[in-house]
């Protein structure tokens, strides 16, 4: 017996080396697959940011150059009534994108990869029926309008006829990036880009700068971007059950009806300042106040391509894991977004003395820029709202969303009027700078919250 015990006994101590080499063998295999996967995982990623950024880049720069080509060139007062006619696309633009673009993500993360053409070529009938009630809502402001301004009229009627291939691109590009093809949004950037500066030169030297004819190349530079789309197979209108279009439908109205709601509060706090400034001080000085916010459109832009690149990953992850993802990103999200925008804005705000005489060669523009200061902090802080809201549409939670912006709305209009009354048309930005303060304040907490909400 006791022979036995210690052969047993010199067994174990013979072994102990053999298991400890196992299990550094085991433990190196582990770390190697670990490695490998983190490595693949930042090799995907590598090629969706650069790609967005790109898309993003290229898609901003364009608009970022062609505003500083319009202001330098056109008069004030017809740049003023450009800007103008500008974020009345915006308006039609943001209603798209809360209530139908956004929507999309979660809802496609929700069904299988079987049933995405469908979905597609659903989408599509759903732009196109959206697209067609906006453009007669714009030819009947057209007639409306101008039996009051008629300077508007033409410029509206050229929106109305550019505005379905707006939107159309604007569901080209999302579709692009749920199917992970950053690169097509690239592509078709691209094109729009060189289509719109291109065309943009050209009318300048032809001397046909008109609003209209540079409303009619807003349309141009978008056909060029959606022929791109659909030759790489995206959102191609394909013939579909009426059955799956009202299906659709009524999806992204239980997904998105807070949203656009929320983008009607959102436009009048943060774009409406434009026709209000235009009504109530003059079309030049609406010019004045866009052409010194252009100057911060690339972080929005950049933040925005961000934004396009992570939500629909961010909601495929929350459909595989849960919601306390959601959570994990707003804190991590909201510290980036707000970094690269107030890093971004500090510089421009110091350097706006020497940047503005050189870009827009009008003094009317440089003598204001100090009115930098609250179009600066309006970005930073819709930056932190952009970042949180991120968490909740992966979540489909949009009514939180619709009521930051409906009280964010009712700060902006009380603090509109008070301030206007007693500092006139600087008023109007510093509400919505106070607007865009209550906004993040209201999405981070939510976003942050472990609290749920029926649809």
């Amino acid at each position: 017996m006791a022979r036995r015990r210690a052969g047993v006994a010199g067994a174990a101590i013979v072994s102990q080396p053999a298991l400890l080499a196992i299990r550094a063998r085991l433990g190196s295999a582990s770390l190697r697959h670990h490695a490998g996967g983190v490595w693949r995982l930042a090799h995907r990623w590598k090629r969706r940011v650069l790609f967005a950024f790109i898309d993003q880049g290229v898609y901003s720069a364009a608009n970022f150059l062609l505003t500083i080509l319009y202001a330098a060139w056109l008069p004030l007062d017809d740049f003023g009534r450009y800007v103008v006619i500008w974020t009345v696309a915006l308006f039609i633009e943001a209603i798209q994108t809360s209530l139908i673009v956004d929507s999309l993500p979660a809802i496609v993360s929700r069904h299988t990869r079987t049933n995405r053409s469908r979905l597609d070529a659903s989408a599509f009938w759903v732009v196109a029926g959206y697209s067609g009630l906006t453009s007669a809502a714009l030819v009947a402001a057209a007639l409306v309008v101008g039996a009051w301004k008629p300077v508007y009229a033409g410029p509206l009627l050229a929106l109305a006829a550019v505005n379905p291939l707006q939107r159309l691109y604007l569901l080209c590009r999302r579709l692009a990036y749920i199917r992970d093809r950053q690169d097509i949004a690239a592509t078709m950037a691209a094109l729009y880009g060189t289509v719109s500066l291109g065309g943009a030169f050209a009318l300048a030297a032809a001397h046909a700068l008109t609003l209209p004819a540079i409303i009619l190349l807003w349309g141009l530079g978008t056909l060029a971007g959606v022929l791109a789309a659909m030759a790489l197979n995206v959102a191609r209108p394909r013939a579909t059950r009426w059955t799956n279009v009202y299906w659709l439908a009524a999806e992204i109205w239980h997904s998105g009806r807070w949203l656009s709601a929320a983008a009607i509060a959102a436009w009048i706090s943060n774009w409406a300042i434009f026709p209000l400034v235009a009504a109530t001080t003059g079309a030049g000085t609406a010019g004045i106040i866009r052409a010194l916010q252009n100057l911060l459109t690339p972080v929005v832009q950049f933040n925005a391509a961000l934004h396009l690149a992570i939500l629909p990953r961010v909601a495929d992850k929350v459909a595989e894991v849960g919601a306390h993802y959601g959570r994990r990103f707003a804190w991590r999200g909201t510290a980036i977004f707000s970094l690269i925008a107030g890093g971004y804005c500090a510089i421009i705000v110091a350097a706006a003395p020497a940047i503005l005489p050189a870009l827009y060669r009008k003094p009317e523009i440089a003598a204001a820029a100090h009115l930098l200061w609250p179009l600066a902090l309006a970005i930073v802080l819709d930056a932190i709202r952009q970042a949180s809201a991120i968490s909740l549409l992966a979540n489909r939670r949009t009514r939180v969303v619709f009521v930051a912006r409906a009280v964010s709305l009712a700060v902006f209009a009380a603090g509109a009027a008070v301030l206007h009354a007693l500092i006139g048309f600087e008023g109007i930005l510093w509400a919505t700078a106070a607007a865009s303060a209550t906004g993040a304040v209201i999405v981070l907490a939510s976003a942050l919250s472990t609290r749920t909400e029926t649809r």
